[in-house]
């Protein structure tokens, strides 16, 4: 972000040089086959020097106000075209061009030679002879193909220098909005007596708005709070959102709110403050060791799994599921699970169970309960998310990964200090 490059596009003044170059490489050559001194006037060499520049540069002229022509009226509808017939029209419009200058020659020469000579006279005219007229078109079919090819490079030059930019602001920015996704995330989990608990998160090529985040209990060494959550949208506005919703979300639970009272706070000055088109998918649960439950606000997110016994059940919330920031007023509601040792809790963003393979096929819900069933024989959380982790890596094979996927494992265990 912020990085300049120098500009690689060739300025118009540089290609109207090269045309003057060839204009006085023309009237160079033609003066110097052409040469012939008036004895009685020692300046006539460089004078008429000067009336062969003229006419070459008079010439030319009207080769580039034809050019400009063809490019302001029909370059858009060519452009597409092959370069044959690009060349092709390019070539007619330059032919045109000199045809008409050399038509006004027959009158231009006889004033420029009389502004160096006004004792002698000139007759100019044209040669209709066939050769002269062959190589003409020769030498006006090089100008008018070097003409269109010219601008056609530089037209390229410019598109790809601009994609070269746009690409080089976009990869500053997903590495600006990856880093600050990732900077909110906790580097290791808390220590909470009975309770092993691991998150990751995966951001996708895409930068998109997941997080996870723990929230320790200053009072109680037996609660935790924790949260996952999924903005909306990709790249920086997403990254940002999801900052500003763990700023708050901090904020509320250093006043030691309820998980309910918490959601409620915080939608209000998301709603005031984020793009309409941007809201948070958040669950906040609060596990409470001393008393053996889990307390969760749903928030738009998927429901949290269970896994009791070998038997995997969806955890569904009452009251409104809206994600924050959607709408102005809403009054988010709690539920209460009581827990058992043994327990093990999934909470996920849709990135896993909407994982895709070569086939557009999704993992779904039912691969991802079973991948989470088969954790039951796993004691720590970590390795449990690795094995889920390395399923859906089976499944989607070499297919991107096209959305964020965060989790957080958590095993009631009696053994974790």
């Amino acid at each position: 972000m912020g990085q300049s490059f120098p500009n690689k596009e060739t300025p118009i003044i540089k290609e109207l040089l090269i045309w003057l170059l060839i204009a006085t490489g023309l009237a160079l050559a033609n003066w110097f086959i052409n040469y012939q001194p008036y004895p009685d006037d020692p300046d006539s060499t460089l004078k008429l020097l000067a009336v062969h520049l003229a006419y070459s540069y008079f010439v030319f002229l009207h080769i580039l106000i034809l050019i400009a022509i063809f490019r302001i009226l029909f370059w858009d509808r060519l452009k597409s075209a092959s370069r044959i017939i690009q060349e092709a029209t390019g070539l007619v419009f330059a032919f045109i061009g000199f045809s008409a200058g050399m038509f006004n020659m027959q009158w231009f020469a006889d004033y420029a030679h009389s502004l160096m000579f006004p004792d002698q006279s000139i007759q100019f005219t044209v040669s209709d002879s066939l050769i002269y007229w062959l190589g003409i078109f020769v030498a006006i079919g090089i100008i008018g193909i070097f003409a269109v090819s010219y601008y056609t490079m530089r037209l390229n030059l410019k598109a790809s220098y601009r994609i070269h930019l746009e690409r080089e602001r976009l990869r500053g920015e997903l590495e600006t909005a990856r880093e600050m996704q990732m900077g909110i995330m906790p580097s290791k989990a808390p220590n909470v007596p009975g309770v092993d608990i691991a998150g990751i998160c995966l951001p996708a090529t895409e930068v998109g708005g997941d997080y996870f985040d723990y929230f320790p209990k200053n009072r109680s060494h037996h609660e935790l709070g924790f949260t996952v959550a999924d903005v909306s949208g990709k790249g920086m506005k997403a990254a940002m959102t999801a900052v500003m919703v763990s700023g708050m979300l901090h904020a509320e639970a250093a006043r030691g709110l309820k998980a309910d009272e918490m959601l409620t706070r915080i939608n209000v000055p998301l709603y005031k403050k984020s793009d309409r088109r941007m809201f948070t998918a958040l669950l906040f649960g609060i596990l409470n060791m001393k008393k053996m439950q889990f307390t969760f606000t749903n928030a738009g997110q998927l429901p949290p799994l269970l896994l009791r016994d070998g038997t995997n059940t969806e955890l569904k919330a009452k009251g409104p599921r809206l994600p924050v920031g959607i709408t102005k007023e809403v009054q988010y509601t709690g539920e209460t699970v009581p827990l058992k040792l043994g327990d093990r809790l999934l909470i996920y963003t849709d990135g896993i169970n909407e994982a895709m393979n070569q086939h557009r096929e999704q993992f779904g819900d039912p691969r991802l309960e079973k991948a989470f069933a088969e954790t039951a024989e796993i004691q720590s959380a970590k390795e449990a998310l690795e094995s889920i982790l390395s399923k859906v890596h089976k499944f989607t094979g070499s297919e991107p990964q096209h959305d964020d996927i965060t989790m957080v494992y958590i095993h009631v265990n009696p053994f974790s200090s």
